[in-house]
């Protein structure tokens, strides 16, 4: 396949938009962009790690608290542009946003295909943009919240923290479906009681993380400021904070390309039977053959669960437990 002609560390431009064709908009936008990469960007890719992003028939809609209040940004691939809008207060930091959170600042430049899936990978897909959402706090909280249950208890635990506590999502209703809930921010996080969090579906492990990165904040958001090899030795020294949690925070909010979450339930047996055809695989399997890749070990991972690699299943699905019901 054709790769990009634009050379890996060319930048994009980012231009504003007079009227952008507009997704499911009912009501008129404070900010408007029209993106083009100069790449070959996998949307879904670049933000397979962020929580607060979603997508809706083919519109991604990202809904978070930026430094100058509540954002809703819709955007959606046209053709070789991104279109996209913002509405609420933090609109035109969103939309500025954007480019990094599509992966614009992210530099493959010394990741090499050695491996002959990971060249088949490259050659069929190309070689894929991590984005960074710049937002530190609400990266750690969202992810503290998939630790250790079903993905889809995780995730509805992030709506309905975001429905009952998070400021108001400015915007449209896309699709009918409510508007995109926006996370708590620190301070209506440190108010929550007990109760609040188990009505999420969230008991007092996770909770206790969520309110740690409440608690510490600021210097969570100072982190943007490091680089990110440095951000995920620094965040386990934080109550609760493994791993896991420290590389899919610095996935989410850095775009880290070398962030690779050690002590997955699935991802070993994923890694290890895409690379080498074997069932089975931990740890430290996975991180013998990602070595190689060292500085971009989260760009391959990235490009193994997109094309949806991985061994056969032979076990029935985790069972979901919402103990909101309780």
């Amino acid at each position: 396949m054709t790769r990009p002609a634009a050379p890996t560390r060319q930048k994009a431009s980012a231009e504003p938009a007079a009227a952008p064709t507009r997704p499911t908009a009912s009501a008129e936008p404070a900010a408007s962009t029209v993106f083009r990469p100069r790449y070959r960007l996998d949307v879904a890719v670049a933000v397979m790690w962020v929580k607060t992003v979603k997508p809706r028939r083919g519109v991604y809609w990202w809904a978070t608290d930026t430094p100058l209040g509540p954002a809703t940004v819709a955007f959606r691939a046209v053709g070789s542009e991104v279109r996209a809008d913002g509405w609420g207060p933090g609109a035109s930091w969103g939309i500025e946003q954007l480019p990094a959170l599509l992966g614009n600042d992210d530099d493959p430049a010394g990741f090499r295909p050695l491996d002959p899936v990971v060249r088949d990978l490259a050659d069929r897909r190309g070689e894929p943009r991590i984005g960074a959402t710049g937002r530190w706090y609400e990266a750690l909280a969202t992810t503290a919240l998939f630790q250790r249950v079903v993905r889809a208890d995780a995730a509805a635990s992030v709506a309905r923290l975001g429905r009952r506590h998070g400021p108001a999502p400015p915007g449209p209703d896309p699709a009918g479906r409510g508007p995109v809930p926006i996370f708590p921010g620190p301070q209506a996080v440190k108010k929550l009681a007990d109760h609040d969090f188990h009505r999420a579906g969230v008991e007092r492990a996770r909770a206790r993380v969520v309110r740690m990165a409440a608690v510490h904040a600021d210097r969570l958001e100072g982190l943007g400021a490091r680089p990110a090899a440095e951000a995920r030795r620094w965040l386990p020294r934080l109550a609760g904070v493994g791993g896991w949690t420290a590389a899919r925070t610095t996935g989410a909010a850095a775009g880290d390309p070398d962030a690779v979450p050690v002590g997955d339930l699935h991802l070993p047996r994923i890694v290890v039977y895409a690379l080498t055809g074997q069932n089975g695989g931990d740890d430290a399997r996975m991180l013998e053959l990602l070595e190689p890749y060292a500085g971009h070990r989260g760009r391959v991972i990235r490009m193994i669960k997109a094309a949806g690699l991985g061994p056969p299943r032979h076990f029935p699905a985790p069972t979901r437990f919402d103990i909101s019901r309780l």
